[in-house]
């Protein structure tokens, strides 16, 4: 039986509500007859090798000459082969053996080398692919809310199942993973350009106006959608004028610092003291009918307004010395900003620090630029003597980082932003990158000279297209406004920021697995010590940090450490974007201080889908331990989410009401897990297959006796035991689940969850309509 076979034959199974209404029986015959793997890998086995001939020579001549421009980008060959092999999809619409072998040539590595990445890599082809690829997501929250009907629908109306082909060569259909779109569930991705809020119906729509030819736009995203050629020359890092096009931000609607201390959320008021604001600064922002959530730490403007310089005057910024690039940024107008700046803001006055000053400030020294430690950005904790943010990544704060990278070395220092946003319910960075840019480059750019480096990159996920486009084309933007290049601005200093597409790989989210796919290998973690920040990138030392924080750099910057521990708790000063999806009215990206409440948030979205009730919720994504109803006011800040026992994370607040089964949502996650392990540890590779056996046994209503106690076991022989933090994402779910709803796991012993749980109940096809 082919793996298609056998993946279409078990969708009968998890898919039962919708399309067949099988019983144990049937499904104890079918539940073991399929890879997880074959949901959504790329399907190699099952589709015939085609041999090709070598390139004409027009056709290499131009091949080389972009493949010596794709390479020539990198300190060093090896990291552009992932760029590389995309460009070689885009001349063959899959990576050939010519491809490959012209790939490894550039990338100065062996062809066997270059076939290994290739394989890593759900975006890279090793097949005939379809002019366009048309992805469903199927992961849980998408799955619920509809996601896994419009696969099956979509699936039959095409009669082609995961990674294959119409018989007219047009639509490739497969399964896809998260996408950074869950406040628009369920999404279809057609050649990574969003399609939200999808039903069966305008799925069939879509893959039918593509078939005939059709004009095609995506929700967000250019005005036409690209081939699957087009957009692979594009994630090789070749623009094509679409950058400017698709929505960007939508109206404004921060409220005020006013709101934070009417509610007691600022830090200020919970130490009673009455620190007035000279302006009505927002703090709490969320996405609506206009269109996408891009919020930033700016007080008078929302982010999708203001300029990457954002609001300043001369007493919010420290005296700088005559002719620097700070000085240039003080002597500027930032002020007055355009009402709709379109899909990016200008690029504004850059708050460039010198590198001496930053490391004043972190040893609490006079004369030190206010603000300036390292990344300033996500979660604070007051310091000593000279008061500026220590932010933390993820709950790990920065200040320890900079004293991970230990003294300074002769040589290169790198600084990389970690963009590769594929946690199951996180879709914070997605939005922010594609309405404001500018404000992550210029971060950037003040972050590489705070670390006394010259070169910074972008990672971001290859599975948003567009993004990237935006991305680039910023960068370009800054170069010619003179923030980036060999003389920035005129001080001599160069500073320069690549911008570098991954393929399609969850485990490249962990810091070192990243750093290797960055160089060109398979995204796989490294031993830990050394740390990155004595050997990272290249084996030179390296910050790497996530979009938020360095997004937040100019900004605190210009307004000074105190504006951003005006809000906030004690320990968890400032504010974050809180990412809030599934059944409730409104969903979107909410930007609030720490401390907010669950409750507080729903409020703002408008609260449950009427006629439902909250059941679970996830505070940081897929990988945090479940919370319940009793959780809704536990603050939202690292602290007090640890203490009751789960982790805040990346603030992935994703909402299920009570139509959900626990097991089919929790079950789905291990397939994720499953899936997106690198298999570089026993632990990991091992156990998350076997997680995903005794799930799928009681998703199905076959579970065997003891299954319950052997899902504990085999968590506590994975926890804290992995290569990295993956495995343990793995359990936390399961175990917490297990907590809180034991008796849905107990009813997977005899009775299906389309059977406990009718799957229609959960979707949300509220109107025909891919718009918000």
């Amino acid at each position: 039986m082919s793996q298609t076979q056998q993946s279409q034959q078990t969708q009968s199974v998890r898919h039962a509500g919708t399309t067949d209404p099988a019983g144990p029986a049937s499904a104890q015959a079918e539940v073991y007859q399929f890879h997880p793997h074959g949901f959504d890998a790329p399907n190699y086995g099952t589709q015939e090798q085609v041999e090709v001939e070598g390139y004409d020579d027009a056709t290499l001549a131009r091949l080389r000459r972009e493949a010596a421009q794709v390479a020539g980008r990198y300190p060093q060959a090896r990291s552009a082969l992932l760029p590389l092999l995309h460009l070689v999809q885009s001349y063959d619409g899959y990576v050939t053996t010519r491809g490959l072998e012209l790939a490894a040539e550039f990338a100065q590595v062996s062809t066997a080398e270059a076939a290994g990445v290739a394989t890593f890599y759900t975006q890279y082809k090793r097949h005939p692919n379809g002019r366009y690829l048309v992805g469903v997501c199927t992961n849980t929250l998408c799955a619920i809310m509809g996601g896994d009907q419009i696969w099956d629908e979509l699936s039959e109306h095409l009669d082609v199942g995961h990674d294959e082909t119409t018989e007219d060569g047009v639509i490739t259909l497969e399964r896809i993973e998260c996408n950074a779109a869950c406040d628009y569930a369920p999404v279809v991705m057609a050649n990574w350009e969003f399609f939200d809020n999808m039903t069966p119906e305008s799925a069939k729509v879509l893959v039918d106006d593509l078939r005939a030819g059709r004009p095609v736009r995506p929700t967000r995203g250019p005005d036409r959608l690209t081939t699957f050629t087009e957009m692979s020359r594009v994630l090789a890092g070749f623009t094509d004028g679409l950058a400017d096009q698709g929505p960007s931000a939508g109206a404004p609607s921060l409220l005020g610092l006013g709101i934070a201390r009417e509610q007691g959320w600022d830090q200020s008021a919970t130490d009673g003291t009455t620190q007035e604001s000279d302006e009505q600064a927002g703090t709490t922002e969320r996405s609506g009918a206009g269109g996408e959530a891009h919020p930033g730490p700016g007080e008078k403007h929302s982010s999708a307004e203001a300029p990457a310089g954002g609001p300043a005057s001369a007493d919010e910024v420290p005296d700088a010395e005559p002719g620097t690039a700070a000085d240039d940024a003080q002597k500027g107008n930032p002020s007055e900003h355009p009402a709709d700046p379109g899909p990016h803001p200008h690029v504004g006055p850059a708050a460039l620090v010198e590198p001496g000053d930053v490391r004043r400030a972190r040893r609490g020294l006079p004369g030190a630029a206010q603000g300036a430690d390292h990344g300033p950005g996500r979660h604070h904790h007051p310091g000593q003597g000279v008061q500026h943010p220590r932010p933390r990544r993820c709950g790990f704060p920065h200040r320890h980082e900079v004293v991970l990278h230990g003294p300074a070395r002769r040589g290169p220092r790198y600084i990389v932003v970690n963009a590769d946003e594929s946690e199951p319910g996180t879709c914070k960075d997605v939005p922010l990158m594609m309405a404001a840019p500018h404000h992550l480059i210029e971060g950037l750019a003040i972050a590489t000279l705070a670390i006394g480096g010259d070169t910074g990159f972008i990672y971001l996920r290859g599975e948003v297209v567009h993004v990237y486009r935006r991305l680039l084309h910023a960068v370009e933007e800054a170069k010619a406004a003179g923030y980036l290049g060999d003389d920035v601005l005129g001080t001599g200093k160069k500073i320069d920021i690549i911008v570098h597409a991954g393929a399609g790989a969850y485990i490249c989210g962990e810091e070192t697995a990243l750093l290797d796919s960055l160089e060109g290998r398979r995204g796989q973690p490294r031993l830990k010590p050394p740390f990155p920040g004595a050997a990272g990138l290249y084996a030179r030392p390296t910050s790497v940090n996530n979009v938020e924080s360095i997004a937040s750099v100019p900004y605190i910057l210009l307004k000074g450490p105190e504006w951003f521990k005006d809000m906030g708790t004690e320990k968890s000063a400032g504010h974050g974007i809180f990412s809030v999806s599934g059944h409730v009215v409104s969903p979107g990206q909410f930007e609030a201080p720490f401390g907010i409440t669950m409750r507080e948030l729903i409020e703002m979205c408008g609260g449950i889908r009427p006629g439902h009730r909250l059941k679970f919720w996830t505070p940081g994504g897929s990988s945090t331990p479940i919370f319940t109803e009793e959780h809704l006011d536990v603050p939202l800040d690292f602290d007090s989410v640890a203490a009751a026992g789960s982790m805040l994370g990346t603030r992935a607040l994703q909402v299920f009401d009570e139509t959900v089964s626990v097991v089919r949502a929790i079950s789905r996650w291990t397939d994720f897990y499953r899936h997106e392990s690198c298999g570089k540890c026993t632990p990991c590779r091992e156990g998350t297959w076997w997680l995903g056996q005794i799930m799928e046994r009681l998703e199905a209503g076959v579970g065997q006796e003891g299954d319950i106690e052997k899902l504990q076991d085999i968590c506590s022989n994975i926890a804290g035991r992995s290569f990295c933090a993956l495995g343990d994402a793995a359990t936390s779910p399961i175990l917490s689940g297990i907590t809180h709803f034991r008796e849905e796991f107990e009813t997977g012993m005899h009775t299906p969850w389309h059977v406990a749980f009718p799957p229609q109940a959960s979707t949300v096809f509220a109107k025909e309509s891919v718009a918000r």
